[in-house]
């Protein structure tokens, strides 16, 4: 169910974005709004044992609110950080109603405890709509609809020529999602 999105991927379409990534990147990652320096300090502050203090620095560095979660909420999601395995999703879907509500939130500390999930953006879906990859847009965190989105990123990487593959502090999900975000803006 994940991959229908996929089944009508055109490579070819994909070529202008390819032979541009790197500036695609940079322009995003290294933006004033994406404080690549606090991004990659990030990458090495959130370790395990998980505590809700790494969550806030996550959250600070994406510029959300504070979260307004009660404890069974806040350990519900922390406790999923550890069960959850790259590429699985489904673990989202048995979440209660106030840990789903914000995907971006979600993803992001997907993102920095594993680094193999992409961070939920709306210019990155705008990216992949560009390279013909409709991933339907949501607030709520659908394991789903993340997990199209995760597969299509990791296709991308997957079909990539070797020219796109950087030498960089940054893992190469962050690179391909930072690369669409700002290819989607374009």
């Amino acid at each position: 169910m994940q991959h229908v999105a996929l089944t009508m991927f055109d490579k070819e379409r994909c070529a202008p974005f390819f032979d541009k990534l790197t500036e695609f990147f940079h322009e995003h990652h290294h933006s004033e709004e994406q404080d690549a320096e606090g991004y990659e300090e990030l990458l090495y502050r959130i370790h395990r044992p998980y505590n809700p203090e790494m969550l806030d620095m996550i959250d600070a560095w994406m510029g959300l609110p504070e979260r307004d979660w009660r404890e069974e909420t806040q350990r519900e999601v922390m406790l999923a950080l550890y069960a959850i395995r790259y590429p699985d999703t489904l673990l989202i879907e048995s979440f209660t109603e106030k840990a789903r509500s914000d995907m971006r939130r979600l993803s992001a500390y997907l993102h920095f405890t594993s680094h193999t999930y992409a961070i939920w953006d709306e210019d990155t879906l705008r990216g992949l709509s560009k390279l013909g990859i409709e991933i339907s847009h949501t607030e709520k965190a659908d394991p789903f609809v993340y997990g199209a989105y995760v597969s299509a990123i990791e296709l991308l990487k997957d079909v990539a020529p070797f020219t796109c593959f950087l030498e960089h502090d940054v893992p190469r999900q962050r690179l391909f999602q930072a690369a669409l975000a700002a290819y989607g803006r374009e």
